[in-house]
């Protein structure tokens, strides 16, 4: 079962540590997924400095596929990190060469041989969605904390799971949300809230999973860490070759070891724990 993560990387560069940390959404996942056991591939455009280079020769090293990336002249996508009030907040974001990313032809065929793709709000990928889903491949969209519904009603009828974030707001409105955003067309909209867990709503049914208490040290990235663990068992659980929804006991399942993962990815710092020799 296989993986294909297209879009947005980014050099985190931490202020306080003064070091940088692999980053960006897609290539979290990517990352992730591929310790987690999938067969992964990375697809995006990175600059020929030191933060584009670390960051290609870390997917290297993590043996991800990197056959069909892209090096352009230029910065490297980089954001700094500073704790403000014991909290990791991101101040500053530079998307460098990333900004004119594309895909050609040949990712585009590239990108048919894999069960899933993943992308994000941030991949400059909303273009090529309705291709993907002419020809049947199963699409997996961050849309982070977007509440343009304009946007989302343009995007999501192309979109099989449809993840957003959420920190701190009312419940019932969000299901109001949820509810208006799956009768768009996506088959699973979920929604992680932070320290309040996760909600699903899927046939109808809103599912929901409480977070793992955990020493916190560095939240930023947890999402990522929890649509990889999500992601891995969907596809492992081949229900997406037989267009099949999940049981509920399925899906509980997954969403405990998701919130589980999630947590355990808060405390280090970076969502990719830096294997140090």
């Amino acid at each position: 079962m296989s993986l294909v993560c297209v879009g947005d990387n980014v050099a985190d560069y931490y202020y306080q540590k003064e070091e940088f940390f692999p980053g960006g959404s897609a290539y979290n996942v990517a990352v992730l997924s591929q310790r987690l056991g999938m067969e992964t591939a990375y697809i995006g455009r990175f600059g020929n400095d030191g933060p584009g280079e670390y960051l290609l020769d870390f997917l290297q090293n993590e043996n991800v596929d990197i056959s069909h990336v892209e090096v352009g002249e230029g910065s490297n996508a980089f954001s700094v990190v500073k704790k403000i009030a014991g909290e990791s907040k991101i101040t500053k974001v530079d998307k460098g060469v990333y900004k004119n990313f594309s895909l050609d032809n040949s990712d585009l065929n590239f990108i048919k041989n894999f069960d899933l793709m993943h992308t994000t709000l941030y991949s400059y990928t909303e273009k090529y969605l309705s291709f993907f889903r002419e020809e049947d491949i199963n699409i997996s969209f961050d849309f982070s904390f977007c509440r343009d519904f304009n946007y989302l009603k343009k995007l999501v009828p192309d979109v099989n799971l449809a993840f957003f974030s959420s920190e701190g707001e009312d419940q019932e409105k969000i299901k109001e949300l949820m509810s208006s955003i799956y009768d768009l067309g996506a088959d699973y909209v979920i929604f992680t809230l932070g320290k309040e867990g996760v909600l699903v709503l899927v046939n109808n049914q809103f599912h929901y999973q409480k977070a793992k208490k955990t020493k916190i040290i560095d939240p930023l990235g947890a999402g990522d860490a929890f649509i990889s663990m999500f992601l891995n068992n969907f596809i492992s659980s081949h229900k997406i070759n037989d267009n099949e929804q999940l049981k509920n006991y399925e899906l509980k399942k997954i969403l405990k070891k998701s919130v589980d993962f999630a947590a355990k990815n808060c405390r280090h710092y970076g969502t990719i724990k830096i294997r140090r020799e």
